[in-house]
């Protein structure tokens, strides 16, 4: 259907949403990108996740080149790199102390940065590290939001861990597997969440913030399998004085 409301017959395309949509773009990009990359650039490594991709060179000359052939290969193909997305990224870290522009980027839900890190022998450094990306975290606090829990007084801690926890797992699977303590913004907002919960279900706790966090925080001691982080944070005995 057109904008004015007529009606056409498709010849081309697929429909936006469409279940076959997905695999029919896997398969051009693989031939038109994947295939052709292991061809023709064969010393560059690359990771592609549907139509966005991350591709490793050794220098800032070679960045420019693929990035040229890339557009060519692509434009010959019927595509174009996107203008505000497709960006030359200099990998700061300990080895690499260059100053330029642009020394981070996004991908799945990751942001690529330099971050400290630590050596086996306690040494500190500078590596360029992926971890949780502020958007990601902004949408798992307002998911947290959505479930209205301070309103589910009515709800034990123990029945608010079955509702809940699979998907903090997930998320901790998924976002935790690098730099783990960049989800620790999230956990605290969950368990700030949580004493305003018990805040509203106990009347001892009413109007008193800081008790309401030393009570979870001994109820995280004793129970730490409710929920994933605790179990995390508690296995290593730290507590919730941060929450």
């Amino acid at each position: 259907m057109t904008a004015t409301g007529e009606i056409r017959k498709r010849d081309r395309g697929t429909p936006q949403g469409g279940v076959v949509s997905p695999l029919l773009m896997n398969l051009f990009m693989h031939y038109a990108f994947d295939r052709w990359v292991r061809r023709e650039i064969p010393g560059c490594r690359f990771a592609r996740y549907a139509d966005d991709a991350v591709m490793h060179c050794q220098s800032e000359q070679m960045a420019n080149w693929v990035k040229q052939r890339l557009a060519e290969r692509l434009a010959a193909c019927g595509l174009e790199l996107h203008p505000d997305k497709t960006k030359i990224v200099y990998c700061r870290d300990s080895n690499r102390r260059s100053d330029y522009l642009v020394t981070q980027f996004m991908f799945l839900g990751f942001t690529f940065r330099p971050r400290r890190a630590q050596t086996r022998d306690g040494k500190l450094f500078i590596s360029f590290l992926p971890g949780v990306s502020r958007a990601a975290q902004t949408h798992m606090r307002q998911e947290i939001r959505s479930w209205r829990l301070p309103q589910r007084t009515l709800r034990t801690l123990a029945e608010l861990s079955a509702d809940h926890d699979a998907t903090l797992r997930g998320w901790w699977n998924y976002y935790g597997s690098f730099y783990p303590s960049a989800m620790s913004g999230v956990f605290r907002h969950f368990d700030l969440t949580l004493a305003t919960w018990a805040r509203r279900k106990y009347k001892r706790l009413a109007r008193r913030k800081r008790r309401s966090r030393h009570w979870l925080a001994r109820v995280a001691r004793l129970e730490p399998h409710w929920f994933v982080h605790w179990r995390s944070w508690y296995a290593e005995d730290r507590t919730l004085g941060a929450v």
